[in-house]
């Protein structure tokens, strides 16, 4: 259902309800006096097309601020995610082990220690992204910070091991006899 050119005065707040009340009354009468002589006036035709633009102006200003605000959101949510990896990076320079991840398809690698395998392996550490441009940049972060993180933009974070506990006594004697060989990497 769509509303009358007064409702949506009103509902823009262009228009109060007594002014509405009184155009009507002062429309109703002309409409009359119109009806009388046949037609409306050429004063009362630009009166109607004048108040349809306004309508339709103040439309577009409502959309165009909708989509500046969603743009404002979105770059700050890009930032809050920029300053979490940033501030919880972990270091990994003596990082001599490499550890391969899968992002679009694609096998990435980036070296860390083999302290840092084993908690990128048990979900204790995650991979973030840090992008810039067409640069992709991977840090290793905090699980924590990596749930914070997708939260506000799951594709910054490209790995994350969903186990994040030791194995249960049960499942080691099961396990035991089948020893993974150290020299094992993908």
């Amino acid at each position: 259902m769509s509303k009358s050119l007064r409702d949506q005065l009103m509902g823009a707040g262009l228009a109060t309800k007594q002014q509405a009340l009184k155009a009507k009354t002062t429309s109703k009468k002309k409409k009359k006096q119109a009806a009388k002589s046949g037609e409306l006036t050429d004063q009362e035709k630009r009166r109607i097309e004048l108040e349809k633009q306004k309508a339709e102006q103040v439309e577009r200003d409502r959309e165009l601020n909708r989509k500046l605000e969603e743009e404002r959101q979105q770059k700050a949510l890009a930032a809050q995610v920029r300053q979490l990896i940033e501030m919880n990076t972990i270091p990994r320079e003596e990082g001599d082990v490499g550890y391969n991840f899968v992002v679009d398809s694609k096998v990435k690698k980036i070296y860390v220690s083999e302290g840092m395998q084993n908690k990128l392996s048990r979900g204790l550490f995650a991979i973030g992204v840090l992008s810039q441009g067409d640069e992709e940049e991977y840090r290793v972060i905090p699980a924590t910070v990596a749930r914070k993180i997708e939260e506000r933009e799951p594709a910054a974070v490209v790995v994350q091991s969903e186990s994040q506990s030791e194995l249960t006594e049960e499942e080691q004697e099961w396990y035991a006899d089948y020893e993974i060989p150290d020299d094992l990497m993908w």
